[in-house]
């Protein structure tokens, strides 16, 4: 899952539009837009702002090993993101 598509889901589970997202972030609609459609990588400081306008943290927008997969990742035996993935199909 790209960061766009993780604001846009994250946004639909707020059930917020990107206007009210973007009012209560400060960012302009457009530029909410924007990253939601992964025509840019926003900042630290923007995903902070983004963060606040989703009422959510900055990780809960980058907590996942993003675009990758896991038959593809090198990494996904002790990759924490996959093992917590593991620890819950295991229950």
């Amino acid at each position: 899952m790209t960061i766009g598509e993780k604001l846009k889901e994250l946004r639909k589970i707020s059930e917020k539009t990107v206007a009210k997202v973007a009012d209560d972030s400060g960012i302009l609609p457009a530029r909410v837009s924007f990253y939601e459609m992964d025509k840019g990588i926003p900042t630290i400081q923007i995903l902070q702002k983004l963060a606040k306008g989703l009422d959510c943290t900055i990780f809960d927008i980058i907590d996942e090993p993003l675009g990758r997969k896991k038959d593809k990742c090198i990494h996904s035996k002790i990759c924490p993101f996959y093992q917590r993935e593991l620890k819950e199909m295991e229950k």
